[in-house]
């Protein structure tokens, strides 16, 4: 295939409003969400599903009669690849099914080049997006003001799915609960730790369609899977780069004490969680005491509280997903 145009990205410096690093992750994520296409999300393994036979046909085998591998199919099927275009038959039934294990995959983290994270094509539809991705678009989510570092629309023009991208700062409370009440798929990446596999992989064509996303939502995820997801990000600084949470659980402070005239104005709220690569609980309820019920952490543990009848959420553990290993 041809190579795609070079493209220019102009960052500003000295903006204390977006950091350079800000600027060059969200340009870069809008870039190869504008330049989607069909050849990034049409690699069919043999075997799935009876798919590879209805986009390769005669060509779908891997192995000749011989049981040798056959470098001819595999070019054919890569021919077949590099021509598909956006409405023909085999791009559609390749998009319908992946949508449609969509449900599946949002309760799953996938290892891919990025680390541990959540697929794009999880949260962001597949099809093109000329003249339906915008960054800093602004609009309402009952009634408060959101302006996501990118946005895409659906076919009539309306927000479906935000990205935000994080480094210097995290959301606040009152933003975090609007999208979990919203009808919006939210993606959420962290700079420092999307730039240098993300600015390696915009460097040529790729077969495949990744984005570094930490953590996501789709619109139909559970609102209590929403919340869990959510304070996970709020929780991020207290993280290694390779930790990552399974399990929390909101508990009574025990430093709270109001008996204690010195302990008594302390919060009575706590938190324990557990990370893959702990064997106990991680108690914070010490680290919490001092906070106020503005604090965003705070403010979404009573939402969580509000709306789960269990107070112990489990987040999935991380799975490999095969249809992405290469």
């Amino acid at each position: 295939m041809e190579p795609l145009n070079i493209g220019i990205m102009q960052i500003e410096v000295y903006n204390k409003e977006e950091s350079p690093l800000h600027q060059i992750v969200k340009k870069l994520i809008y870039r190869k969400i504008l330049d989607l296409e069909p050849y990034n999300f049409n690699y069919i393994y043999e075997g799935s599903n009876g798919l590879g036979e209805k986009i390769y046909g005669n060509f779908s085998n891997t192995y000749d009669a011989d049981k040798q591998y056959s470098y001819y199919n595999e070019s054919k099927r890569k021919e077949i690849r590099e021509n598909m275009k956006w409405g023909d038959v085999e791009t559609n039934t390749i998009i319908e099914y992946i949508h449609n294990d969509r449900d599946n995959q949002d309760q799953e983290y996938t290892y891919t080049s990025f680390g541990q994270g959540k697929r794009a094509d999880t949260y962001i539809p597949l099809k093109p997006y000329k003249d339906k991705i915008f960054m800093e678009y602004s609009f309402y989510l009952d009634g408060l003001k959101i302006i996501p570092d990118i946005t895409l629309m659906d076919y009539n023009g309306k927000p479906e799915t935000v990205i935000e991208i994080l480094y210097t700062s995290l959301p606040k409370a009152e933003k975090l609960i609007k999208y979990i009440e919203s009808n919006l798929n939210v993606i959420f990446v962290f700079a420092n730790k999307a730039i240098l596999n993300l600015s390696t992989d915009m460097a040529c064509r790729r077969d495949f369609f990744k984005i570094p996303i930490h953590e996501a939502w789709m619109a139909t995820t559970s609102r209590q899977e929403k919340i869990s997801r959510a304070v996970n990000i709020l929780l991020e600084k207290k993280l290694e780069d390779d930790e990552y949470i399974i399990s929390k659980t909101i508990c009574k402070n025990i430093h709270h004490n109001p008996y204690n005239k010195w302990k008594k104005n302390y919060l009575n709220l706590g938190l324990r969680f557990k990370t893959n690569k702990e064997e106990k609980e991680r108690d914070i309820s010490h680290d919490m005491v001092l906070m106020k019920e503005t604090s965003n952490l705070i403010i979404l543990l009573r939402y969580m509280q509000k709306h789960t009848q269990e107070n112990k959420m489990i987040i999935p553990e991380f799975k490999t997903d095969r249809r992405y290993e290469r």
